[in-house]
């Protein structure tokens, strides 16, 4: 009976404690100055091509009565607020990325990354059923216009925002099976893209991003690798940036996106491997979650908002595109018209992903990738009022204080962020594949 037992133990053995030489994707550091493997330094140069589309409908809030319509659809008996579902909304992103990585200590990784956005452009247009006669967004006439329907953006390439990383693995499973592989992770984006505009083609978003990252796997059963991460981003406006304060700054309660908290999961699959040519085929899936806080974002409709085409215009008569609670322009003697950007509610994205890595050499790495991503239902117009300075209750254009001051935010934009008028983003979508070249040395 000990025999037998002995005899499974060291089968069981091998097969869990069994030691390759290339770690799990997700948790692959770059090495240098190692001694023991007589590795003075590890360098990989990476080219990525993705191409992302993205669906998604919006609505608007409306208030009904009676048996009114709302767009396509009849409004039940008596007075509420419904939302009119009117616009289906489509993108597609192509860029291609650069990715540089360099090891520079033992188990400690410098990388960069640069995105060339060869095309990125996106439309809207009505859904069935709905036409100016009985749109939210676009009636026939202009001075009850939100922006133009059907809406074609702009045509955007150019350099975007690049990012600069660190990656440090303080436990490695390939060096001490007792322990699992352990990355810890800092990446910083910096705002190299110009900030897009309205009235221009660029593909930056101007912000300062911090992501932190950590993420654990561990060899088993020879041909499996799990792995656990979790993650966290947080944002600053840069100088040029569309998101920051304006005038009445002490009024306005958000300046940028809202901060990203997530995890992710998965597996790492290795059918096949060569250990003396270190070739191998792995086979990569798995699932995410990530928690969008309140913030303000370059929304789907940023660009129709703040379109120099837009048939709202001032001039007409039309005030939906203008904050029109905030003080008047001294430049302009006017309300300020908005940039586009908007407060927008938490939400949640969703993803998978299924990803094949093939080896065929030492130096060179084949991969393709497919991701799919889905967002919750949640408010694109979803602005706070102002601030409450004399605490009075309530917010209000000219409050208690000597001399009275203006509490609404700079940025509260009426016709949409008030109650009854919001939209709404529905069904949004996101799939994206990707092809990527990479040589190491």
């Amino acid at each position: 009976m000990t025999g037998r037992f002995g005899f499974w133990g060291a089968l069981l053995s091998i097969v869990l404690i069994s030691v390759p030489t290339q770690a799990a994707e997700v948790t692959d550091v770059l090495d240098a100055f190692d001694k023991k493997f007589n590795n003075p330094y590890d360098l990989s140069l990476r080219v990525r091509f993705a191409q992302q589309s993205r669906s998604a409908m919006i609505g608007r809030e409306v208030r009904c009565i009676g048996n009114d319509h709302v767009g396509a659809e009849a409004c039940p008996n008596g007075s509420q607020t419904l939302l009119s579902r009117e616009l289906d909304y489509s993108r597609t992103r192509r860029v291609m990325f650069i990715d540089a990585r360099i090891g520079i200590h033992h188990d400690v990784e410098l990388y960069a990354n640069i995105p060339l956005v060869l095309s990125d452009n996106w439309s809207h247009r009505f859904l069935s059923g709905v036409d100016a006669n009985n749109s939210r967004f676009r009636p026939a006439t202009n001075n009850s216009a939100l922006f133009a329907v059907p809406y074609k953006s702009n045509d955007r390439s150019g350099l975007g925002d690049m990012s600069i990383g660190l990656k440090w693995s303080p436990y490695n499973y390939y060096r001490d099976t007792a322990h699992p592989t352990w990355v810890l992770g800092f990446e910083y984006k910096v705002p190299t893209g110009t900030p897009m505009e309205a009235s221009n083609n660029s593909v930056g978003m101007g912000l300062h991003e911090l992501h932190f990252f950590t993420t654990i796997s561990r060899r088993a059963l020879r041909i499996l690798e799990p792995f656990f991460n979790l993650h966290a981003r947080v944002n600053f406006e840069s100088d040029n940036s569309l998101f920051r304060k304006t005038r009445q700054a002490d009024t306005q309660v958000r300046v940028t996106p809202g901060n990203v908290i997530g995890t992710a999961f998965g597996l790492e699959i290795i059918p096949w491997e060569d250990l003396s040519k270190d070739t191998r085929v792995e086979l990569e899936f798995g699932f995410s979650m990530d928690y969008i806080f309140r913030g303000r974002e370059y929304t789907e409709v940023w660009e129709a908002l703040a379109s120099p085409d837009n048939p709202c215009q001032q001039s007409l008569g039309c005030s939906n595109t203008s904050h029109t609670k905030s003080d008047l322009d001294p430049d302009t003697g006017r309300h300020a018209t908005t940039n586009g950007i908007t407060d927008v509610e938490q939400y949640g994205r969703f993803a998978g992903w299924l990803s094949l890595h093939y080896q065929p050499v030492k130096s060179f790495q084949v991969s393709a990738m497919f991701n799919y991503a889905v967002d919750s239902p949640h408010f694109i117009t979803f602005g706070d009022y102002g601030k409450d300075l004399d605490e009075q209750g309530g917010v209000r254009q000219s409050n208690t204080a000597k001399p009275p001051a203006n509490e609404y935010s700079p940025v509260f934009l009426p016709s949409v962020d008030a109650p009854g008028g919001r939209l709404r983003l529905q069904q949004a979508a996101t799939w994206t594949f990707m092809l990527s070249l990479s040589g190491k040395l």
